[in-house]
C-alpha cells in the first residue's frame, strides 16, 4: 500500500506506539525514520523489532530527520515535545490529553492534531448526522474497567498524577469528554467528585456534572475497578433516545423520529490505522486534522475544571 511521501518520526515506545502506532503507520505504507525516547537502548531496539527507522536519545536528531512527528510519551511530556517540534517547523500528531493547560502559545499557529480516534469512528459517525439539528436534553458517560498495576508494570505511571495528567478521568474519561464535546459542544463543569486513589495519588473512581448553553445536562463516571465492565454513551433528545454500548462495539440503538435505530457499525481492529492516515491526508492537503489543537484544548479544559471544583469520592460508582 502506498503511504503519504511523509517521513514519521515517533516519540516514544510504550504500547501504544508498538501496538497501534507502528502497526498502523506500517499498514498505510508510510515511512517511519525514527523512534526517539529517553532510552536509547529501547527505541533502537523498537525499530529493530518492526525492522524501520533508527532510535536515539537525541530528540534534535528525530527532528531533523522526520517531516511529521507522533508523540506517544507520558502526558507530562506531550507539550514541551510537541512545541519544539511545532518550533522546528513540522506536524505534531500528539496522543491525548494535551496535558494543559497552560498550552505553549506556538502550538495554536502550528499544524496539530490530537489522537483522539473514536471520532474517526462509524458509530460515532452515524450518532452525529442522527442528532444533526435535534436538541439534546441529557448525555449520561458511563465507563468501569479493570486497571491496577503493580509497582513492577511498566503502565504504573499512569497512577502518577505528576506524569499523567491525572487518574480515569484523565486517562479514559478523556476520550469520552471529547466525543461529548464533538456532538454537543464544550459544556461547563457545574460539579465533581474524584477518590479511591492510587498509592501514587491519582483516582481511581471519577463523577462530573455537566451543563450546556442549550440547556442540556450531562454526567460522566469512570471507574478503575473489580466488576463488571461498562462502556456507554445515552443521549436524549426531542424525539428520541440514541445509546452506543459497549461504545467501541459499534452497535447504534435507539429511537429517532418514532423510527427504530438498530445499526451495528464496527470500528477497525486497529483504530490507529484511521487516525494516522487522516492525520497523513490533513498534512499533505494543508487541512484540518479531524481533532485539531483547539477541539483538544476544550476537553483540557474539562479535566483541569472537574480536578479544581472535585470534591472527595469515597464509595465505589
Amino acid at each position: 500500500m502506498p503511504g503519504s511521501g511523509l517521513k514519521w518520526g515517533i516519540a516514544g515506545y510504550g504500547d501504544i506506539v508498538r501496538k497501534r502506532a507502528l502497526p498502523a503507520l506500517l499498514a498505510l505504507g508510510e515511512k517511519v525514520v525514527c523512534v526517539w525516547g529517553r532510552d536509547a537502548a529501547r527505541a533502537r531496539a523498537t525499530c529493530d523489532a518492526f525492522a524501520t527507522g533508527f532510535g536515539t536519545g537525541d530528540y534534535g536528531e528525530l527532528l531533523g530527520a522526520a517531516d511529521v512527528v507522533y508523540v506517544a510519551t507520558p502526558v507530562a511530556t506531550h507539550l514541551p515535545l510537541a512545541a519544539a517540534a511545532v518550533r522546528a517547523g513540522l506536524p505534531v500528531l500528539v496522543e491525548k490529553p494535551l496535558g494543559g493547560p497552560p498550552h505553549p502559545a506556538e502550538l495554536a499557529g502550528g499544524h496539530v492534531g490530537v489522537a483522539y480516534y473514536r471520532r474517526l469512528a462509524p458509530a460515532v459517525r452515524r450518532a452525529h448526522e442522527l442528532l444533526d439539528g435535534r436538541a439534546v436534553h441529557r448525555a449520561v458517560v458511563e465507563y468501569r474497567g479493570r486497571f491496577d498495576p503493580g509497582p513492577a508494570d511498566p503502565k504504573r505511571w499512569r497512577t502518577d498524577p505528576a506524569l499523567s495528567g491525572g487518574g480515569v478521568l484523565a486517562d479514559v474519561g478523556s476520550h469520552r469528554l471529547d466525543l461529548l464535546c464533538l456532538l454537543l459542544g464544550e459544556p461547563v463543569v457545574t460539579g465533581a467528585e474524584t477518590g479511591l486513589p492510587f498509592p501514587l495519588g491519582a483516582e481511581r473512581v471519577a463523577r462530573a456534572r455537566l451543563a450546556w448553553p442549550s440547556g442540556a445536562r450531562g454526567e460522566v463516571s469512570a471507574a478503575w475497578r473489580p466488576g463488571p465492565p461498562r462502556d456507554q454513551l445515552l443521549i436524549a433528545f426531542d424525539g428520541g433516545t440514541l445509546k452506543l454500548d459497549p461504545l467501541d462495539s459499534g452497535y447504534v440503538r435507539g429511537t429517532v423520529g418514532g423510527v427504530t435505530v438498530e445499526e451495528h457499525l464496527p470500528p477497525p481492529a486497529n483504530p490507529h490505522i484511521p487516525l494516522m492516515a487522516d492525520f497523513a491526508r490533513s498534512v499533505r492537503d494543508g487541512t484540518e486534522p479531524v481533532c485539531p489543537f483547539r477541539d483538544a484544548r476544550a476537553v483540557d479544559r474539562l479535566i483541569s475544571a472537574v480536578y479544581a471544583v472535585a470534591t472527595t469520592l469515597e464509595e465505589d460508582i
